[in-house]
């Protein structure tokens, strides 16, 4: 989770797995933060699920994420906004609406 990144972010490498590759219509873009910045495309997904949460119809950037460290996606504001997420900092938890 991220409350600083304003969109979900996924691992190219590992969507690719999961039969979701770039296609001919995907709109292309570059995003910047922290880790700096890079070329993704913009997918829609028929869901993502977090939590047991899942949000229909949603956008994902998928990008290759080489930051520096080792991560497989970024849950941003934009899921959280749609799941109504309570963030519990005691609990290291994340609880949906």
């Amino acid at each position: 989770m991220d409350t600083g990144s304003s969109s979900t972010i996924l691992k190219l490498d590992i969507v690719e797995e999961i039969g979701l590759t770039v296609e001919l219509d995907d709109v292309l873009g570059t995003i910047s933060g922290v880790g700096g910045s890079e070329f993704v495309f913009f997918k829609t997904v028929d869901a993502i699920e977090v939590n047991g949460f899942k949000v229909e119809d949603f956008k994902v950037d998928i990008g290759t994420m080489d930051y520096g460290i080792d991560i497989d996606g970024i849950v941003g504001m934009d899921f959280l906004l749609k799941a109504k997420g309570i963030i519990d900092m005691s609990e290291l938890i994340l609880i949906c609406k």
